[in-house]
């Protein structure tokens, strides 16, 4: 039996500097989520649609440490992000979704169908409520991204249903303000509680993580040095990857909180948002 499916998309990713220079990096936040719970001792199996120029030696990457029997390859072109990094710190994201559309309807195979947890990767929000929908009376767990800022703000109604079928939500800080429009951090973890999710845990970059189940716990980021970040990219992804980990094997809250932080400090000394290289 696996421990933790997670659905959701995987992607090439290129990276595009300042100075013009390029790279291609795998990416995705399934991916991202999957690779970590696998390298925090989780049997992990990964439910995606990949198109037929997805790398073969990063599919066999991934088999090294997960089950890639949910990864459908189609004819077509694999989901394409592009990272336009700015002088100025900021950064563009336009995405080209190729095979990745309708998500919702991915084939989930079988033998996936007992596993401990189902975790749902960043997705259209109705294609989110459609995998709810199939996956109705499993444990679901879910997170976000501001690809989807619109409409997140504007259908808040299927947010809050989404989220009520939720035994835990993932934002990072930023995503849990946008989402709820609350003032500060813990009155969106509250709102967020009250829409229905049993444990809000909200990850806070150097901060540390906030949860939320009814009473609030902090923990404090693990210290890493300056000079050893390579990439803040994918460092949330590889917390929730950690932390359910140890979550859908009923470890203490306590030690699902270190998987998770252990997992983010070694994602950000690497490039990209898998925890495994290729």
């Amino acid at each position: 039996m696996l421990d933790l499916v997670v659905i959701g998309h995987v992607s090439i990713d290129t990276l595009i500097f300042p100075d013009g220079g390029r790279a291609i990096m795998p990416g995705g936040a399934a991916a991202g989520v999957a690779t970590s719970a696998a390298l925090a001792g989780a049997k992990v199996g990964l439910v995606t649609k990949v198109g037929e120029d997805f790398p073969k030696e990063w599919l066999q990457r991934l088999s090294s440490v997960l089950d890639i029997r949910g990864v459908q390859i189609l004819p077509g072109k694999t989901i394409h992000i592009y990272m336009i990094y700015h002088e100025d710190g900021s950064v563009d994201a336009p995405v080209e979704m190729g095979v990745a559309q309708k998500m919702g309807e991915v084939p989930i195979p079988r033998e996936y169908l007992n596993a401990k947890v189902f975790h749902v990767s960043p997705i259209p929000p109705e294609e989110q409520l459609k995998l709810l929908n199939r996956l109705k009376g499993k444990r679901i767990t879910l997170d976000f991204n501001p690809t989807y800022k619109e409409e997140y703000v504007k259908r808040r109604d299927l947010l809050r249903e989404i989220v009520s079928r939720a035994e835990i939500v993932f934002p990072n800080e930023r995503e849990a303000l946008m989402i709820t429009g609350g003032k500060d951090v813990k009155e969106a973890a509250r709102v967020l509680h009250e829409w229905g999710a049993e444990m809000v845990v909200i990850t806070r970059g150097e901060k540390g993580v906030l949860i939320y189940d009814g009473s609030f716990r902090e923990f404090p980021a693990l210290p890493i040095k300056p000079e050893e970040i390579v990439d803040p990219t994918g460092a949330g992804d590889a917390f929730a990857g950690g932390f359910l980990a140890g979550y859908s094997r009923g470890l203490p809250l306590e030690e699902c909180v270190g998987l998770g932080l252990e997992r983010a400090r070694e994602v950000l000394k690497k490039w990209g948002d898998w925890s495994i290289t290729v």
